[in-house]
């Protein structure tokens, strides 16, 4: 009487054992990259800028996730598998899975600090404050120096000529020219031109 081979105990054809040779690597490689990031979330990720590691993990364990569950369905499909062996193992990588990527997003999007809110400064009474802040409102992203704006703009009126020209010259910077000028009418043309570029100005 022959034996008869389970589907789970038949032989692998080489272009099987190659795809589970992948799946070993992608595994062992977001293990690294998970290994790799762990010293930053210890140390305090506040301090450190954005890191892609943070990320790297769980596209790898995604990627694994994914080329399980295609490799378990296609060996279910050619009967060298059980279908509720495989259903059970591909959800529970799933769930994991899940569960990961939230919180590394999140790790992730905390990585880099939130730079100081300028508002304050641009409206103290100190005129040394606001030229400090109207010059460092050019030294950031433009996506966050752009809600500056209307206040560099009002800014140009100001008493104190220093904290006048810093307004400007961070207005210059961000628009790359001056359009503005000099003159009683400057703050009017700064506020057409950025309005034009989708600025809001609160009336």
């Amino acid at each position: 009487m022959t034996s008869r081979i389970r589907p789970s105990e038949r032989v692998l054809t080489p272009g099987a054992r190659a795809v589970r040779m992948l799946l070993y690597v992608l595994l062992l490689a977001a293990a690294g990259a998970a290994l790799w990031a762990a010293p930053e979330l210890v140390g305090g990720v506040a301090a450190k800028p954005r890191s892609p590691f943070l990320l790297l993990a769980p596209i790898l364990l995604a990627a694994f996730v994914v080329g399980f569950a295609v490799y378990r369905y296609a060996l279910v499909r050619a009967g060298h598998y059980h279908a509720g062996k495989a259903f059970v193992q591909v959800g529970f990588m799933a769930l994991v899975l899940a569960l990961l990527v939230p919180g590394s997003v999140e790790r992730w999007r905390a990585s880099t600090p939130r730079p100081v809110d300028l508002t304050r400064q641009l409206a103290s009474q100190d005129p040394e404050a606001r030229a400090m802040a109207a010059e460092l409102a050019r030294h950031r992203n433009p996506p966050d120096a752009l809600r500056y704006v209307p206040t560099l703009v009002n800014l140009l009126e100001d008493p104190a000529p220093e904290v006048r020209r810093q307004a400007r010259t961070s207005l210059v910077s961000l628009a790359g020219d001056d359009v503005g000028g000099q003159g009683p009418e400057a703050a009017s043309r700064w506020r057409a031109f950025w309005a034009g570029r989708g600025v809001p100005f609160p009336r």
